[in-house]
This record gives C-alpha cells, sequence and structure tokens, in this order.
C-alpha cells in the first residue's frame, strides 16, 4: 500500500538505495526528493515503470528533460543567434522621429516584451524584457550582470520589441513609448523615438489637453497637432540637419510623453480624426495653439509682464494678496472674470477690466503667475498676432454643441475665406519622407532609381488598406 510521508520534505537520504530508485531518477533529474514512501514490492515496480517513461521522454524531448545533476551550460556567444519574427521597425504609414534624448553621456533602455538590438537592420544581440540595459558609445551592458557587447559607432542602432497582440513599446528617458529606438552614438548617444504619426498623436493629444474636456475639443486639437507635426517634417524641422530628428517631446515643439499619458477619450479622437489635417491655399497650415492649460504658448504675438504685488493691492484694494486665478474664459481663450484672493477677503473683477487698471495694454490676459514679489501677466499683444487655437476656447466652444470643423474654422479661418481640412497628400508625404530617408537612412524607402531620387517609401500591405477603408468612411 502507497502511504503519504508527512515530513516528506525533510525525509532523511537512505543508505545504500540503489542508484536506479525513484528518489536516485529525482535527484539525477534536478528535481529534488521524492515526497512518497512505499512497501518494497510495490516500490521496485513503481520504479522500474517511472523509469521507462523517463526514458521515453528522455529520447522523445531530449532538451526538456535534464538527466544531469549539473545545470545547463549558458549560451555560448558563438552560437547562431535566431532570427527575430520582427523586424526593427513597426509597420509605418507616416514614420516621424521624436528627439527624446540629446547627446548624453549614459542612456538606458528597456524593452517590454522580448526584443533586440539591430544595426543596420540585422540582429545583433537579444534584450530580455523589462530589463534595464544601459548604453554608451560604442556599448551596451546588461546592468544586473554587468555583461556588455561592443556596438559600432559609425551603423545605425535600432532598439525594438513586438508582443504578441503585435504592439511595439519601448522604455528610455525614464518613460515607455511606443514604436522603436533608434541611437546615434557619434556625439555621446541621441536617443530617437521613431514611431507613426498617428501614434505619435495618441501621447501628444492627452499630454497637451485633459483627457476629460469635451470630445470634439480633442477632436480639434488632434488636428491641431497633426497639422502641426506634418509642417515640421523634413525640410519643416528645426532639429534634423543638427540632431537627426523631427521633433523634441517638449515645448520647443508640442508635448509628448508617451504611453503613460494615453487615454481612452483622446484615443477615440485621434481614430475619428485620423489622416485629417489644415490645408489654407494649398498649403499645410502649422496649426499653431495656444497651450493654455501650461507656461507655454505657441502663438507668435504673445507678451508677459511683470506687476509688483504693491501694484495689484493698490488697484484691486485687496491686501495681503496670496493668489490670483481666472474664474472664466472667453471663447478666444482670455480670461474673463478674475479673482484676487487676498489674506482677510477676495474680489472678482472683469479680465479687460483688470488688465486696464494694471496699465496692461492687450486685448485679453491668457494667464498669471507668481514670481516672488511680482505677478506675471501672458497676454495677446496688439491686433490678431498668428492665428491658433485657443484650448480653454475650445472647450468652451464644444460645450456649446460646437463640431470640430465649426471650432477649427473659428480658430483657423484667415479672411481670404481658404481654410481646407483635408486628408494628408500621401503622394507628397512620402516623397517628403523619402527625401528625409535618401539622407539620413531612414526606414521603408526603396533604393535610389536610375536618376539619383529615391522612391516613396513603401507602407506594410495591410497598413494602406486598413488606411484606405478609414478615409473612405470618413469620407462617407
Amino acid at each position: 500500500m502507497y502511504k503519504v510521508a508527512r515530513s516528506a520534505p525533510h525525509v532523511a537520504k537512505h543508505e545504500g538505495e540503489p542508484k536506479t530508485s525513484l528518489r536516485a531518477v529525482f535527484a539525477e533529474a534536478g528535481w529534488g526528493r521524492i515526497p512518497l514512501a512505499m512497501s518494497g514490492k510495490h516500490k521496485h515496480r513503481f520504479e522500474r515503470i517511472f523509469a521507462l517513461v523517463l526514458a521515453s521522454l528522455a529520447i522523445l524531448w531530449p532538451d526538456s528533460v535534464a538527466l544531469s545533476a549539473t545545470k545547463k551550460p549558458e549560451a555560448d556567444s558563438k552560437q547562431p543567434m535566431v532570427w527575430p519574427t520582427f523586424g526593427p521597425y513597426p509597420p509605418m504609414v507616416h514614420p516621424v522621429r521624436i528627439g527624446i534624448g540629446t547627446r548624453a553621456s549614459v542612456a538606458r533602455i528597456a524593452v517590454w516584451s522580448p526584443g533586440f538590438v539591430f544595426v543596420d537592420n540585422r540582429p545583433l544581440m537579444p534584450l530580455k524584457p523589462q530589463v534595464i540595459y544601459q548604453i554608451t558609445p560604442g556599448r551596451i551592458t546588461e546592468l544586473a550582470t554587468g555583461r556588455s557587447t561592443a556596438l559600432p559607432l559609425d551603423r545605425r542602432t535600432q532598439i525594438a520589441a513586438r508582443d504578441m497582440s503585435g504592439t511595439y513599446a519601448v522604455w528610455a528617458n525614464n518613460r515607455w513609448w511606443r514604436g522603436s529606438l533608434e541611437l546615434i552614438l557619434t556625439r555621446g548617444v541621441t536617443t530617437i523615438n521613431l514611431l507613426d504619426l498617428e501614434d505619435y498623436l495618441q501621447g501628444v493629444v492627452p499630454s497637451e489637453m485633459p483627457a476629460s474636456w469635451q470630445l470634439e475639443a480633442l477632436k480639434a486639437q488632434a488636428v491641431a497637432a497633426r497639422s502641426y507635426a506634418v509642417a515640421h517634417l523634413g525640410k519643416g524641422s528645426k532639429w534634423l540637419n543638427s540632431e537627426g530628428f523631427d521633433l523634441v517631446p517638449d515645448v520647443r515643439d508640442q508635448a509628448y510623453k508617451g504611453l503613460a499619458a494615453e487615454a481612452n477619450s483622446t484615443r477615440i479622437a485621434v481614430f475619428q480624426t485620423q489622416g485629417i489635417i489644415l490645408r489654407d491655399a494649398g498649403r499645410i497650415k502649422p496649426g499653431f495653439y495656444r497651450a493654455t492649460v501650461g507656461d507655454y504658448y505657441e502663438n507668435l504675438n504673445i507678451r508677459t509682464k511683470s506687476v509688483p504685488k504693491s501694484s495689484v493691492e493698490k488697484v484691486t484694494g485687496v491686501n495681503g494678496v496670496v493668489g490670483i486665478t481666472v474664474k472664466q474664459w472667453t471663447i478666444n481663450g482670455d480670461a474673463h472674470s478674475i479673482q484676487v484672493m487676498g489674506s482677510k477677503r477676495s474680489r472678482e473683477v472683469d479680465g479687460k477690466s483688470f488688465a486696464r487698471m494694471l496699465g496692461l495694454s492687450t486685448p485679453g490676459i491668457l494667464d498669471v503667475r507668481e514670481d516672488g514679489s511680482n505677478w506675471v501677466f501672458t497676454c495677446r499683444g496688439p491686433g490678431n498676432g498668428a492665428r491658433g487655437l485657443s484650448q480653454h476656447g475650445a472647450n468652451a466652444l464644444a460645450k456649446r454643441g460646437w463640431r470640430y470643423e465649426q471650432i477649427l474654422q473659428h480658430y483657423y479661418q484667415d479672411p481670404d475665406g481658404q481654410l481646407r481640412l483635408e486628408f494628408i497628400d500621401r503622394s507628397s508625404f512620402a516623397a517628403a519622407a523619402a527625401a528625409a530617408a535618401a539622407r539620413y537612412r531612414m526606414p521603408y524607402a526603396r533604393p535610389p532609381a536610375k536618376g539619383g531620387r529615391a522612391a516613396a517609401p513603401q507602407p506594410e500591405p495591410e497598413e494602406e488598406e486598413s488606411s484606405d477603408e478609414e478615409e473612405k468612411d470618413e469620407k462617407k
């Protein structure tokens, strides 16, 4: 009869056990002690049957059954590398290059799922998922083990990983990003996030406008951000010649905070406006907008003025002013009413009246902040300046039931009335991307033709087909 050994984990080793015993088989296989005690006849019969089963498994699947107490050796670097089932870049229709780190002495990267380091599109080494690697010019090192591999300085180095759902996700500069990474190692380490335009916008829209705002306002923001990005790619980029990327992920271009910033509402806004940009008289309109949520304004006619706190207290009659906040906004993004909070009482004043009281020659106050002994007011300059979307105004109009097309017409329509909402012209966009590819070796560009001009980048067939269907749906 079989008897369960209650103290199985602590059973002492039996002296003189035969090497063919069940315990010995377990020990040799590296599986520890068998937690059973049996009577002699049944015990030896079971051991013989089990040994036959184990031997059969070892013959059929030699890599799955270890018949030695010693561990398998680590994979030798001389062994041929298993070719990855994905390339260094995700499928892209409109690739954009975002500089997320510039000329650093050290960069740290990781991949969400098992990935690879590619050099000139060829795999160099595998990357473990969610393990940090340190990159210096000429070398990549796994921090946990200290193992390192040389990286060529004059070659294009890429970092990519794809999970079972087809999603690419990489980590750099303390954030997770969609797409893949490209590294320039000639002057320090420059880290570039390479991804499709629509994936880029999924990280831009919630970084520039609160995801809880009205959907039509988010759609207007998506179109403005897409127009800005397309207008600043290739020749329109101020970074490409000097740094090798199109845009930066901060207020110098557009805020872009990666995967962590994404929200369902902003994904919907990007999807429902997919491929739509602003055109004026046949040209792409840059889509400037005033980021009144933060401290940066993408309007060319913005002014700031510092006013002493004592002057504010004098004109408002509020002593010990501790805060100034905008309570209501106009549809143009100006302060409609301002609350001045003192140590004992508060006062609410009209925005334009408040500007006149302080001697601010401006059509409207856009923002106010405290700076030491002064209050700093951000205001619109005289005249219209460069027209652009007001984010607060867009949200206010969306609450009134305006559609995103009407909001964009309101803020961007010039007197000539030639503003249009159109799909990206794929042929011209592809030609611009191909020109950049010829110079900066961007992916998905064919070799130059006989005339010396690079052919248009070819997106993945499935992406092209699905995008065409989406365009038809949008036009309907």
